[in-house]
């Protein structure tokens, strides 16, 4: 049994390894036509455009005309007034003159109008809505456990509390619009916290 262990795998292997030695074919190369690569186009370089002629310098402005004040009349045409309008007293009666009324005094210059958007033209109606959003938002808060939260909640919490801090520090500014956006993100944190 010895020597048929040995045989059958030297039979079974011969002809593998013959197989191998003779599987190996050998083809011949297709002809194929060669390969033909167009030139490449001819490079177009477009000139620049002409750059824009270089505006002249312009002298400075003059200062704005002063605004004109009424004038007043001299005095030599109120004295002449004066000397026309008295009419001569008769004896024996006493003539009142007249008080002359002082010189109006000049309005005082009004102070600049406050530009306003549409959305914040009632100044009292949008500072009313921005505290309503943050009394929403203060007392969606309150009903957080601060305690209890993960440290990204806490984050959040946290955020709120600022965001809240600088509405009220653009409702003290009079930046209404700034402040109506940064309440309702405290509002919406403080919802998310909330579970609401």
């Amino acid at each position: 049994m010895s020597k048929w262990s040995f045989v059958i795998p030297l039979i079974v292997l011969g002809p593998l390894v013959g197989a191998c030695a003779s599987a190996s074919a050998k083809t011949v190369p297709a002809e194929r036509p060669a390969l033909v690569v167009p030139p490449p186009p001819p490079r177009v370089v477009e000139t620049a455009p002409a750059p824009d002629p270089v505006p002249e310098p312009v002298a400075d402005l003059p200062p704005p005309p002063a605004p004109i004040k009424p004038a007043r009349p001299s005095r030599e045409t109120t004295s002449r007034q004066q000397t026309v309008t008295p009419a001569e007293p008769k004896t024996g009666e006493t003539v009142n003159p007249e008080p002359t009324p002082p010189p109006a005094a000049p309005a005082p210059p009004q102070p600049p109008l406050q530009l306003r958007t549409p959305q914040t033209a009632d100044s009292t109606e949008a500072e009313r809505a921005i505290r309503a959003t943050m009394d929403r938002a203060n007392s969606s808060l309150g009903a957080v456990n601060f305690n209890r939260l993960s440290n990204e909640r806490k984050k959040a919490y946290n955020d709120a509390k600022l965001y809240l801090q600088q509405a009220e520090d653009a409702l003290k500014q009079g930046n209404f619009v700034y402040g109506q956006n940064i309440a309702n993100k405290a509002e919406t944190l403080a919802r998310e916290l909330a579970g609401k």
